[in-house]
């Protein structure tokens, strides 16, 4: 019962709403500024006869950190993409046991997704790659798709510890 508390404590924390309200802001932001992108391009395109040059490095940084950030956040509200239909055939502790496996196994390859993107950024960082028109720096918007992961982890973490203890607790009811 005191590990059911301590994942809920963390769950209710205001680090983790904190976590929480910075992604929702990331996520507003993004897609406003990718919104104003694309009216701007339209705008230019079809009314000013003009193209607007680079703004598609500009979106590419923009729309990495939308998407990655929106998926750790689907990730946190546990509302990514499942297929639920086991679910509704299994009894309620096999149903709990399947899902600390799904849990584990999740967690396992978050890490080492984790790793990898640490390593990408760092070699982009290492290597100074940047785009074409603006020089934007490659490890921008790859440092998303790292941030996106280390968010995941920890969501993924707590999200698992909790399943184990729902699991060690229906076993003791019975």
């Amino acid at each position: 019962m005191r590990e059911i508390q301590f994942i809920n404590s963390i769950m209710d924390s205001e680090i983790w709403k904190s976590l929480l309200k910075v992604q929702r802001f990331i996520m507003f932001l993004t897609t406003v500024l990718m919104l104003v992108i694309l009216g701007a391009v339209v705008l230019a395109r079809y009314v000013l006869h003009a193209d607007l040059y680079g703004y598609d490095e500009i979106v590419l940084v923009d729309s990495f950190w939308m998407y990655f950030i929106g998926a750790a956040y689907a990730m946190s509200k546990e509302e990514h993409i499942k297929a639920d239909i086991l679910a509704t055939m299994m009894g309620e502790k096999l149903l709990a046991v399947a899902k600390l496996a799904a849990g584990i196994l999740q967690t396992s390859i978050n890490f080492i997704f984790v790793v990898l993107a640490y390593n990408m950024v760092a070699r982009s960082i290492e290597t100074w790659t940047v785009t074409s028109l603006w020089n934007i720096p490659y490890f921008i918007p790859q440092t998303a798709i790292l941030l996106s992961f280390v968010i995941t982890a920890l969501y993924l973490t707590v999200y698992t510890i909790r399943d184990y203890n729902h699991l060690v607790a229906l076993t003791r009811k019975g």
